[in-house]
């Protein structure tokens, strides 16, 4: 019987675990080395900027430390801990509503130095849906090997696995999948 790299990932997190609980602080090291990637990936929906992101992260890295004794193992390592920087970045964003209250003061900040302000998020938006029509143009393997590799944050060695396919064909789907996106999206100079 072959193990799924799932499987033996689960195993090695399950490991972890209890090398972190019975005292190993190494451990707790590796799971976080191990996850961050796609933790800040989730962590950067709750959040208005980069560093509001890397907040919620380590808020959700300092629960998760304090309650890693109390982890279950009935659902993968790597999801319990996407539930708690999704917690996290909820309550992040749910407090901060207390956290800027206006006051009269604000008024005599200029508008462009107000960050609350100065927020403006259609300012992008062009682009935004423009590389949107890009990416919908993919052929649905190279659109994954980009996503799976560029924004989530996984190895190409892991992409291939998943896929069941050689890394070097993920590196081939990604390298494409770059070109096409830099030829569509030229910009003409008038």
């Amino acid at each position: 019987m072959t193990l799924s790299h799932q499987e033996t990932t689960t195993d090695s997190d399950r490991a972890l675990v209890s090398a972190y609980v019975a005292g190993d602080m190494r451990a707790f090291t590796v799971i976080v080395e191990r996850h961050r990637a796609r933790l800040l990936w989730v962590a950067r929906r709750y959040a208005r900027n980069e560093d509001d992101a890397h907040d919620i992260l380590q808020e959700a890295l300092l629960k998760a430390s304090r309650k890693l004794h109390t982890y279950r193992a009935e659902s993968t390592l790597s999801t319990w801990l996407h539930r708690l920087v999704m917690n996290s970045g909820w309550d992040f964003a749910h407090h901060r509503s207390h956290r800027e209250q206006t006051t009269l003061d604000d008024d005599v900040v200029p508008h462009e130095f107000n960050i609350r302000l100065s927020y403006d998020p259609t300012r992008h938006l062009d682009q935004t849906m423009l590389l949107r029509q890009a990416m919908a143009k993919l052929r649905p393997d190279q659109r994954a090997a980009l996503l799976l590799i560029d924004v989530a944050g996984y190895s190409v060695s892991h992409v291939a696995r998943r896929e069941g396919v050689r890394p070097g064909t993920i590196k081939s789907r990604r390298a494409r999948a770059r070109e096409f996106l830099r030829e569509d999206l030229r910009v003409e100079p008038a």
